[in-house]
């Protein structure tokens, strides 16, 4: 025979016993036999055995209280009872509890050889599908993942296809380089680190989300499982992370939840826009009328002037509420991004006409044009001037650069020399109704994100009030030339 087992014999009758342990130790099995279910049970917790040959009646149970006992101790282990009783009922209980097979007192070898047998193929089937399932496992969790080894000191080691296909670098080009340094954000260095640091110490770490760098500039969201690498002696000597892309699952997730809150918003937008324009009609009607009926020079003018602009303000809130809600409606034609911020700035001449202020614009870069729509692009220019303004004190200073970038993109970068912005404003600067200013709605930037999501591009923050390069904050903005969407509504 060359299925060899290893097998447990459970049988309280000394020459039962005995004979069978001779005739298994005969045809090449591992054999260790007991004679009572305690001692089977006991063995069980320490040795893995693949077949139990158990009696029907011990001294101290039965199999049908035994039985349940070692399945639960060796899942995998199969098990044959034996009996002197030719009793169907206990026959059906066996099995029910999980028995491989039946055999009756006295035993016959070539009846149990030929047991042994099928338990073996049945063994050497299963074997060989927990092998497939365990390669289709593997499969599964590297299928579509970054597989990254650093060394102990945070440099690359080695990382898969996938990661080049999704960062555009090859391994050439990073291995050996700090991993942190770079492909990692800068506002992430202390969290990841300490993340893999824990990981290098034994603590195996699954689930932590945190952002790539790609050769583009632009950011992907990876879902990381870390663990380490240890050489022959235990000793660790790297570590192994494994990580899934998550970042489209997580823009769609916000999507999401940005359309809900768009449709709240919407909802009451709606039950409140009718009325509130009709009031603010008849506002301006009266103010109108008012007008004609008052002298030229008269003081009540100034007060008349004063409600007019209230009524103008509360318009305009409106208005910004409203447009937020709405959706976004591109029309895309070839655009001078340059030239756009200067027609935007020249819009906002009276808010700066009074001030001194200096806008510069970056002309070292000639062909700066790619399909956007030009009212919206000028949309986002005005929001983040008219937050400069307001942010900086005289003399302001605001500097607007264009430039082409690898892989078919515009950078645009708005910096001003206000005081900047700390951690948590730089953190939720984008959220609907969040401001720094003591008037508006908090919608301005948020509408500004969403225009340049429309457009497929993205914008982040580079300057804070701790960014040691500029004291005031700098918007950098990445356009795609030619975006691969539809003119149509965008969320």
């Amino acid at each position: 025979m060359h299925n060899e087992l290893d097998i447990l014999v459970v049988e309280d009758d000394m020459d039962e016993r005995m004979n069978m342990v001779d005739i298994l130790e005969l045809d090449g099995h591992r054999v260790m036999a007991v004679g009572t279910a305690e001692e089977a049970c006991e063995l069980a917790r320490s040795q893995k055995v693949g077949v139990i040959i158990l009696d029907r009646n011990l001294p101290d149970g039965t199999a049908d209280e035994v039985l349940p006992r070692l399945k639960s101790l060796l899942p995998s282990s199969h098990v044959v009872v034996v009996t002197g009783y030719a009793d169907l009922d206990s026959t059906i209980a066996a099995f029910r509890h999980g028995a491989a097979d039946y055999i009756l007192k006295p035993i016959n070898p070539d009846a149990l050889r030929h047991s042994l047998e099928r338990i073996a193929q049945v063994a050497r089937v299963e074997y060989e599908l927990s092998q497939e399932q365990q390669f289709a496992d593997q499969i599964l969790s590297t299928a579509e993942a970054v597989v990254l080894v650093l060394d102990l000191q945070g440099k690359i080691i080695r990382f898969n296809p996938y990661y080049e296909r999704i960062a555009d670098w090859s391994l050439d080009e990073l291995q050996g380089k700090d991993w942190f340094d770079a492909c990692i954000p800068v506002r992430d260095h202390d969290r990841i680190r300490e993340v893999f640091l824990l990981t290098a110490d034994g603590l195996e770490r699954s689930g932590i989300i945190n952002p790539i760098i790609t050769r583009s500039g632009q950011e992907r969201q990876i879902r990381w499982s870390n663990t380490t690498l240890k050489d022959k002696l235990g000793v660790t000597i790297a570590v192994l992370a494994v990580g899934v892309d998550v970042t489209d699952f997580l823009e769609a997730q916000e999507r999401a939840s940005r359309s809900e809150r768009l449709a709240a918003i919407g909802q009451t937008m709606a039950a409140l826009a009718h009325e509130s324009r009709n009031a603010l009609q008849r506002i301006h009607a009266g103010l109108d009328l008012l007008q004609l009926e008052l002298p030229g020079e008269s003081e009540a003018q100034g007060d008349l002037d004063t409600v007019r602009r209230a009524a103008t303000d509360l318009n305009s809130l409106l208005e910004e509420v409203r447009s937020y809600a709405a959706p976004i409606r591109l029309h895309l034609e070839p655009c001078d991004v340059r030239q756009l911020a200067m027609r935007a700035w020249r819009h906002l001449e009276s808010a700066w006409s009074q001030r001194q202020v200096e806008l510069h614009i970056d002309e070292t870069f000639e062909d700066v044009v790619c399909r956007a729509d030009p009212t919206r692009i000028e949309q986002v220019y005005r929001n983040l001037f008219e937050n400069a303004l307001a942010a900086c004190s005289d003399p302001v200073q605001i500097s607007v650069c264009c430039e082409r970038l690898p892989h078919d993109l515009i950078q645009i970068s708005v910096t001003d020399n206000g005081p900047g912005l700390n951690d948590e404003q730089c953190e939720k600067i984008f959220e609907p109704f969040f401001t720094t200013k003591s008037t508006g709605t908090g919608l301005g930037m948020s509408i500004v994100h969403r225009i340049i999501d429309a457009h497929q591009g993205c914008i982040s923050l580079a300057g804070s009030a701790t960014n040691e390069d500029h004291a005031g904050a700098c918007f950098i903005i990445r356009l795609p030339l030619d975006p691969q969407c539809d003119e149509a509504d965008s969320v």
